[in-house]
């Protein structure tokens, strides 16, 4: 027989068992919840008749004391014990009814018992009213003689008899409710004994017979493959027999052999594929290497632009500062050019601002004087400011955001500078909500950009072929600092192409910005 048969009608052997197992659980639970079920109502309904004894008796005395010192209460202590012994009654029945759900014809005489019990109580209750009512003024030995006549009559011989009857017929049930869940437990533990019996017998006699068979083969083929493991990789199985491991075992053996063979193969690729590994190292340090150069140098050279720029900028200040006081010309003569000489120093100035609120930027240092702004506001008050020409197109009546208006007035006269500069002659200015707040796009109809360029156009100091042709006054610094800008509002720019030819340069801009830097 196979490997795989025998181990097949093992697991067919355990489980059959395992369902045996679990077929005498299932019955052994279901006859326990039934004898459970049927001792608590057997319970249940010894309860209730005591109770209703313990209430009838009650209800007697209250009547004796009423008849010898009068119904002090009104009959308010009687009205409560006989709705208590309907209560009682009516819990009884309700559990007798489960009963008789439970199993089946045997309890209608016990119903019946009841119904006859409530009958004598509803007289007794009837005669005891009748006898506390007479309120004669000689009635007192009478009601008492009645009275003795009704507790030896009804209560002595009928009630007594029949509550007796009743306790002593649910005391019976739960008795035999116990004894007959006892045989059943001691029979389902006969049967789980004899079956743990078998299952262990079973069970030790399959083992014994595949562990014979397959035992010995198995650690000789885990041996073998072992000492491959361990690197002996010319060492083979011996195989025996024609079963599955005998199949495994010469499966292996060849397995072996192609694995040598690889083997040696890949240490020879990988020989080869070190060396290329280490040339391609020493390739990409010496790109790191001059990477790191070109990051230090373009450092260097904005610190030392910066640097330069504000040294004869303060220069000619101070000198436009100075001229204006002198008395060699005319004021207006020098006022005139000292102030186109301020003016100049001033520009110069903003450029050295440009390129420090880039650097803070790179380093999130970025300075921003916020506030409550309209964007609507400020995109008319720059074209107007940029001069005619401009179209603003808008279908918002106000546009309200916090950020820095003098900044984002900057952004958006970068992005009219291009579109004059280095555009067409039609210049458009659209501003239009966005799901996350609002977009400022300037388009033209010049020649564009190119692929290239849009990405290279953040870079400081680039400036596109087109740029570089028709302003050469430009410096390559306006998009970096807008860009810039429009990164510490928690906004970005984008550009694209315009349909009918041309760019267009959106500045987004959000609703409730997360400010990069704020001062």
């Amino acid at each position: 027989m196979k490997l795989v048969n025998r181990i097949s009608l093992l697991f067919v052997l355990l489980l059959t068992l395992s369902l045996i197992a679990s077929f005498l659980a299932i019955w052994s639970f279901r006859t326990s919840t039934e004898h459970i079920r049927k001792v608590s109502l057997a319970y249940d309904v010894h309860s209730h008749i005591l109770s209703l004894k313990s209430h009838t008796y009650q209800l007697i005395k209250q009547y004796g004391d009423a008849i010898m010192i009068g119904d002090m209460d009104r009959g308010t202590g009687e009205a409560a014990l006989i709705a208590a012994i309907r209560k009682d009654f009516q819990l009884a029945r309700a559990t007798i009814t489960k009963e008789l759900e439970l199993q089946g014809d045997q309890e209608l005489e016990e119903l019946e018992d009841l119904v006859r019990l409530e009958h004598i109580i509803d007289q007794l209750i009837k005669d005891l009213d009748r006898v506390a009512r007479n309120q004669a003024p000689d009635a007192t030995s009478v009601n008492w003689n009645e009275l003795s006549k009704i507790l030896e009559a009804d209560i002595d011989d009928r009630f007594h008899g029949m509550i007796t009857a009743a306790l002593a017929e649910e005391k019976r049930e739960v008795e035999e409710s116990l004894g007959e869940a006892a045989e059943e437990a001691e029979t389902y533990r006969q049967a789980a004994l004899g079956f743990a019996v078998l299952s262990v017998l079973l069970t030790m006699g399959s083992v014994v017979a595949i562990f014979r068979s397959i035992g010995r083969p198995v650690a000789s083929l885990l041996g073998g493959i072992r000492a491959f493991s361990e690197g002996n990789q010319s060492h083979r199985i011996e195989v025996r027999g024609t079963g599955e491991i005998a199949e495994v075992a010469k499966t292996f053996n060849m397995m072996a052999d192609r694995i040598s063979l690889r083997t040696e193969m890949l240490t020879s690729e990988n020989r080869a594929l070190e060396e290329a590994v280490a040339s391609r190292t020493q390739q990409l340090e010496q790109l790191v290497t001059e990477l790191k150069k070109g990051e230090s140098n373009r450092r260097r050279m904005l610190a030392d632009v910066s640097h330069e720029l504000r040294t004869p900028l303060t220069i000619i200040q101070g000198e436009a500062d100075i001229a204006l006081r002198g008395k060699h010309k005319t004021i207006e003569t020098y006022q005139e050019a000292l102030m186109r000489a301020r003016e100049a120093a001033k520009h110069t100035s903003r450029l050295v601002d440009d390129l420090l609120f880039i650097a803070r930027s790179e380093s999130g240092e970025t300075r921003l004087k916020v506030e409550q702004m309209d964007l609507k506001e400020i995109v008319e008050e720059t074209t107007s400011t940029y001069g005619a020409g401009v179209l603003v197109l808008t279908d918002l009546s106000a546009a309200p955001m916090r950020g820095d208006p003098n900044r984002i007035r900057q952004a958006l006269l970068v992005l009219l500078e291009n579109a004059r500069h280095h555009g067409g002659s039609e210049v458009i200015m659209r501003l239009e909500q966005t799901p996350h707040g609002f977009r400022a796009a300037v388009e033209d109809n010049g020649l564009g950009m190119t692929d290239e360029e849009k990405e290279q156009a953040f870079t400081r100091f680039f400036r596109g072929s087109n740029a570089a042709d028709r302003y050469l006054e430009g410096l390559g610094l306006g998009l970096p600092v807008a860009k810039s800008i429009a990164l510490a509002h928690g906004g970005d720019i984008e550009l694209s192409d315009r349909e009918d030819g041309g760019l267009i340069a959106s500045l987004m801009l959000p609703g409730r910005p997360s400010l990069r830097a704020i001062a």
